[in-house]
């Protein structure tokens, strides 16, 4: 059985054990037992027991529930515990396909790029933590995005950001388009401890 101090190995079918191994540490560091976090992020308590022994496939809805109810950015599972690093996995939801490309610290923030491809699904995002704001930019097709009482059409080479503390959607029209996102994340950003409040709702892009 791998400690929870071990970084499992890189490599095929990795994404699982690596993105398993962050969630418990996070975890452990937080204070937070299993049970709380899978009731804050509203998981089974096996379900997330598997996640983090890298059982089970974890997806971009899930991943985004854990993170908000911890209190972290998404990429803090996604990468190594270095906010310069980047993922060369992708990560899958209902309608987004995402990449983390980069990420750092910018005045005490935290800033995550993706590279996301957008189906025609229409994909309902959950609040992330509070003063979370999302960046859109369109490299082909075209995305309905923003906030969901009010998305609007993004095309080609076009740019919009929006908060991503309140529901909001994304879907692609006419067909899959592709796009670079950009999630900042507030100072006030931290991991959750176990006295801390924290989200009862899963969360996505």
């Amino acid at each position: 059985m791998m400690s929870a101090t071990e970084e499992p190995d890189s490599g095929p079918g990795a994404l699982s054990s690596q993105v398993g191994y962050r969630i418990r540490r996070l975890r452990t560091a937080s204070g937070v037992s299993l049970g709380s976090l899978a009731t804050a992020a509203r998981l089974g308590k096996g379900t997330l027991s598997e996640l983090e022994r890298g059982l089970r496939n974890p997806t971009l809805n899930t991943l985004f529930a854990i993170t908000t109810a911890l209190g972290v950015p998404l990429g803090a599972v996604l990468a190594d515990s270095d906010p310069d690093a980047a993922s060369e996995s992708s990560i899958h939801g209902e309608a987004v396909d995402a990449r983390l490309l980069d990420r750092w610290t910018d005045s005490g923030r935290v800033r995550e790029v993706y590279r996301i491809r957008v189906s025609e699904a229409r994909q309902h995002s959950e609040p992330h933590s509070p003063g979370v704001t999302e960046t859109l930019t369109v490299v082909s097709g075209a995305v309905l995005a923003g906030d969901e009482s009010r998305p609007r059409r993004i095309g080609p080479g076009e740019c919009a950001s929006y908060r991503g503390d309140v529901a909001h959607t994304y879907q692609g029209m006419g067909g899959d388009a592709i796009a670079v996102l950009v999630m900042t994340y507030p100072s006030s950003s931290a991991p959750t401890t176990a006295k801390d409040p924290v989200r009862q709702r899963p969360a996505g892009f």
